[in-house]
Order: structure tokens, then sequence, then C-alpha cells
């Protein structure tokens, strides 16, 4: 139920409430109980006494919605549905990737291949943190990572030598 019907149906209740106590009591129609709902008020209120004691119809709480004119066929929805812009795209630029062998899209990063480099910079930076007891909130300083029999030449002075126990892999490259 709306508001506006719950507001018809406690105005109902309402007004026959009101006409039974002025029955039993004899009393005014004035010194009866009325309803109070704060709030915009929904419904226009009546004038006169004639309206207000006739009983709200059904169609005052319906609100009128579009709707279509005429039923939309099968074959107009299939063919609406089977738009080619809906429809996949076939992807031409697939090839596979030279270092893992994994099909990938051109000049896209090979999933497989990212996967081993964000796990072999993580054991870099645990390493890192280990070496300078606090994490990598540190000015920003150029970094050397060395594998096996790998070592700093004359320009690597300045810089922070990460060395790695371990062959260097193929698709981790210096440049």
């Amino acid at each position: 139920m709306n508001l506006s019907g719950l507001v018809c149906f406690l105005r109902r209740s309402l007004l026959q409430m009101e006409c039974r106590i002025i029955q039993a009591t004899g009393l005014d129609r004035q010194f009866a109980p009325a309803l109070a709902v704060h709030g915009p008020s929904i419904h226009p209120q009546p004038h006169d006494e004639q309206e207000a004691t006739t009983e709200p119809s059904f169609l005052d709480n319906v609100f009128w919605m579009a709707a279509p004119k005429k039923r939309r066929t099968i074959e107009i929805n299939r063919t609406r549905r089977r738009d080619p812009s809906f429809m996949l795209k076939v992807k031409t630029n697939i090839e596979p990737c030279v270092e893992c062998g994994h099909l990938k899209q051109k000049h896209i990063l090979c999933g497989f291949c990212y996967e081993k480099i964000r796990k072999e910079t993580a054991l870099i930076r645990g390493q890192i943190k280990a070496m300078e007891g606090r994490p990598l909130n540190t000015a920003v300083q150029e970094t050397l990572v060395l594998y096996d029999s790998e070592s700093p030449g004359e320009s690597d002075k300045d810089k922070r030598i990460v060395e790695r126990s371990r062959k260097r892999p193929s698709w981790f490259r210096t440049y």
C-alpha cells in the first residue's frame, strides 16, 4: 500500500469513527476527534460538507503510468536482442607470449608473466624491508637488484643494492 492509499484509508476510518461518536454522544461535529497527519497535503481538501461525507473512489489512488500501445512481436524482440552491437566481438589480435607461450593480446602484458613479475617484486620489497628494518615509506632511492655472479659498476655507488641468491630470470631484465 502506498502513502496516498494509507491516507485515504485513515481518512475513511476516521470518518466512520467520527460518525459513531457523534451518534453515541450527541456532540457537535466540531468537537469530535480529527485526523492530523504531518507532511504535505497529498489530496486536495474538500471545501463543502457534501464532498467530505462521500466515500473516496478506488480511482483516487491510481497513478496513471505510460504503457505501450501495441505488443512487440517475438520476431521484432529477437532481432532487437540479436543486434550486432550486443554480440561478442571476435578478437583477431591474439598471439602467443614470447616468454611463456600462453595466448595474449598484442601490445598487452601476458597475465602469467605479470604474475611471475609481481611475485619476484614482492620478494625484493620484502628483502628491502628486512635490510632497512622498516616499511618502504622512506625517501625515493634508486635500487639495483643483483643476482648471482653480478657485481655493481662504477655508476652504482649511490644506489640501494639488493642481492638475490638465485639466477636472474630471463624475463626480469634491466634496461
